[in-house]
């Protein structure tokens, strides 16, 4: 599946030229000059003419999925930016538009995943999404994969009309029930049409494109294959600059699910005339034998700057983004600069697969004024040392008490928000720097604590048997069942303060990028993991405590 894209916006239209026009809206791409003559075709009856009007665009609205698998993650949601760092989200995280359960006679869930919203030449909006509809959840999606994408119209990003669907092909070579993902839509200006580029699968995943006029039918129902690199990808992005075409994608083999790049010969948007820059992985930076788990790219570029930002969405974190920066396309994908979450870069809780497009003043008034501005709050992950083949395991909360589990842990109940903490100065001396409690941002007014006048407090009932991870509980000895921690509502008392603040110390795995957290109510017990539980235990009896005592506290 794939994430959705953003070209920015150029001065000037070069006539008889590909100009790859993206959701910025209107105008022709930055330094973006065809000599390509195999796409070139003559104006005929419906074609779209170039779209010669001024950039007046002053900000970039995102728009995204939500992590989980309803209905209203699978819908439409949006954000904003003026800077293409610090986004904003609208309308409080709920979608702002869900596709009908009946479309074209066809009945379904609704869902829909992975949107994209292209400013067309006429100044008026489309809105293509991978078509989810029928499905409820992965596993059922896979039972009746969709060849189809979802098209809807607007024209301000508020209203959306004539819900319907586009199906991309019935056949992919020996494949009759192929799927389409990840829709992108721009302007081809040699063709005078509109190019759908989406990734699709034959005996591999491949990246194809179609065209089409009015995102009712498409020209030519056998898309032509615009991009296969030998072994299975998706997820392609393209970003024309200086007489190239730049397309990013995610390389789906076993050791790749990261973001490569490749070029293309010239300034066409040609089948076959990509080639990949590096064999590097723009998501790993110098560690290029670390497998990030990226998919998605999203890439946007600085107006009257030569400088991108690239977005990636980590897939098995549950809607955490990755962005990392370049003033050079022809740079080798490891040396583009990794920027922090959170402290250079901020998002709204939970996108998933996200594109942007380029809106006027008056039309970002109007969605603000219509869904109110949601700023994003700065919260806390508490990362463990563990793992399960290769995916790390966090601290969150389950039937309020603490345990650790996978960020994508969504099959088990787990929400983004019971991952993320407020970390507040510590409520027992809020003076001292280095104590800290932690908010459960998900059920503010709660904070994680060990209950000292209960230290053998345990689940029982239905929170024993149906608590996340519950079954861990089991293998914890008796005579180790104590100090188990609670995410519990403040109450204004010494000792419940005590029991939230925690002191942070060196991490005693003796990593330096690292904390242990030793409780202030008992200093001789830290928090630590064991049996997927999260407690105040001994830390220093053997090198694997002290492992499990040692956390990173990640800002979102």
């Amino acid at each position: 599946m794939a994430l959705l894209k953003n070209l920015a916006k150029a001065s000037a239209i070069v006539v008889a030229t590909l100009s790859l026009l993206s959701a910025c809206g209107g105008g022709g791409s930055d330094g973006l000059a065809s000599t390509a003559t195999s796409l070139t075709a003559k104006a005929g009856a419906g074609d779209i003419a170039p779209d010669t009007s001024p950039d007046n665009s002053v900000a970039w609205v995102m728009t995204y999925f939500g992590p989980n698998q309803d209905l209203a993650n699978d819908s439409l949601h949006l954000a904003f930016s003026t800077d293409g760092l610090n986004w904003s989200g609208l309308n409080a995280g709920k979608p702002v538009y869900q596709a009908p359960t009946t479309v074209q006679g066809i009945s379904g869930s609704g869902h829909i995943r992975d949107p994209f919203i292209l400013r067309k030449n006429d100044g008026k909006f489309v809105y293509i999404a991978t078509d989810w509809t029928l499905a409820v959840n992965d596993s059922n999606y896979w039972n009746r994969p969709s060849s189809r994408i979802f098209v809807a119209d607007s024209d301000d990003l508020i209203t959306f009309t004539n819900p319907r669907f586009l199906t991309m092909a019935s056949t992919l070579g020996a494949n009759t029930q192929p799927h389409a993902w990840a829709p992108e839509t721009y302007y081809d200006s040699d063709r005078r049409k509109y190019a759908i580029v989406w990734s699709g699968n034959a005996d591999r995943g491949r990246t194809y494109v179609s065209y089409t006029k009015d995102f009712n039918s498409l020209v030519n129902p056998t898309p032509e294959v615009l991009f296969d690199p030998g072994y299975d990808e998706i997820d392609a992005t393209v970003v024309p600059y200086n007489g190239h075409n730049y397309l990013f994608y995610k390389d789906e083999t076993g050791s790749g699910k990261d973001i490569q790049v490749a070029k293309s010969s010239g300034a066409g948007l040609v089948a076959g005339s990509f080639t990949r820059i590096s064999p590097n992985y723009l998501t790993r930076g110098a560690n290029q034998s670390t497998m990030q788990g990226t998919e998605g790219p999203l890439v946007i570029k600085i107006p009257g700057q030569q400088k991108w930002y690239i977005y990636a969405d980590y897939y098995g974190n549950g809607g955490v983004f990755g962005c990392w920066t370049t003033t050079n396309l022809d740079a080798d994908p490891a040396s583009w600069t990794k920027l922090t979450n959170g402290v250079d870069f901020k998002l709204p809780e939970g996108v998933r697969h996200a594109n942007t497009v380029r809106v006027t003043q008056a039309q970002l008034d109007a969605l603000k004024a219509r869904y109110g501005v949601t700023v994003p709050a700065v919260t806390t992950r508490i990362k463990t040392t563990y793992s399960e083949g290769g995916t790390p395991f966090y601290a969150a909360h389950a039937w309020f008490h603490g345990i650790i589990t996978t960020l994508n842990d969504t099959n088990n109940g787990q929400l983004p928000a019971d991952f993320k903490w407020r970390a507040a100065p510590g409520l027992a001396d809020p003076s001292d720097p280095n104590l800290v409690s932690f908010e459960a941002t998900g059920f503010p007014g709660r904070y994680l604590r060990i209950d000292s006048a209960n230290p053998t407090r345990w689940p029982t009932g239905s929170s024993l048997t149906q608590a996340n991870r519950g079954y861990g509980l089991g293998w914890i000895a008796t005579a180790d069942k104590h100090h188990l921690t609670w995410v519990d509502p403040l109450e204004d008392s010494t000792t419940f303060k005590s029991d939230a603040t925690f002191r942070k110390v060196p991490a005693l795995n003796g990593d330096a990028s690292m904390v242990s957290l030793q409780w202030y109510g008992d200093t001789t017990l830290y928090l630590r993991h064991m049996a997927y539980q999260l407690m105040g235990l001994p830390s220093t009896a053997n090198v694997q405590q002290k492992i499990d005592a040692s956390f990173t506290l990640e800002t979102q």
